[in-house]
């Protein structure tokens, strides 16, 4: 009895999750052709101090999942219909630019090298939490390979990131979140709460359907 209750209090931050995720979820396109979304007002009137009425448009955080009424049965829904397509398992070598730009302030290399030593963690350590051969690793970290998203993702997770570094990581090969996909919304959750606690981590995904990152306990 009493592990399952440890079992429940554990996970109970998904509920928090969702609410977090419907608050930023902003793929609309796919919210309002869901059964039970009912499409917002979009426009408004307003009455001008002369008297004078004019129409606005209103913000497209007005058709987020949060404003729905009926949004716990919507975002079941959703979650039935994620799938990961983000499988991206090559990296890229360095043009003559990036190598170039490798040891500049603001790359990949530099940028990486400053977060790590901020998380207290080496290169090797995190090297061997991520599920890539040590030869691809340390031409990523010398700026010789190009990282992926799926890549600075599972190092933020696994060396304990901050939200504000792993964007400071994706702005080196010029990337950024993407609320309009689900499995980003649910990284940016994670790393925003500091949830770096791996079983955790995998109710997540779990529950959100992300998969295709390069963290070996994913699969334990």
């Amino acid at each position: 009895m009493q592990e399952n209750e440890n079992v429940t209090q554990k996970f109970d931050f998904i509920s928090d999750l969702d609410e977090y995720f419907c608050e930023n979820y902003e793929n609309y396109d796919k919210l309002c052709v869901i059964k039970g979304y009912r499409m917002p007002k979009m426009q408004d009137t307003e009455r001008r101090a002369d008297g004078s009425l004019y129409s606005y448009t209103l913000p497209a955080k007005t058709m987020c999942l949060a404003k729905q009424e009926k949004r716990a049965e919507i975002l079941k829904i959703l979650k039935t219909q994620i799938t990961d397509k983000s499988f991206s398992f090559s990296f890229e070598p360095a043009g003559f630019i990036e190598k170039l730009k490798k040891n500049f302030k603001y790359s990949f290399k530099r940028i990486l090298s400053e977060t790590l030593r901020k998380c207290a963690v080496s290169e090797e350590e995190l090297g061997k939490e991520l599920s890539i051969d040590q030869t691809t690793w340390k031409n990523i970290c010398a700026g010789n390979y190009l990282p992926t998203k799926n890549l600075i993702f599972s190092i933020a997770l696994t060396a304990r990131v901050s939200y504000e570094d792993a964007c400071m990581l994706l702005a080196t090969r010029e990337m950024e979140f993407d609320y309009t996909l689900e499995r980003e919304v649910v990284i940016a959750y994670l790393l925003k709460q500091k949830v770096y606690n791996a079983e955790m981590i995998k109710a997540a995904f779990n529950e959100y359907s992300v998969s295709n990152l390069f963290i070996t306990w994913l699969n334990d």
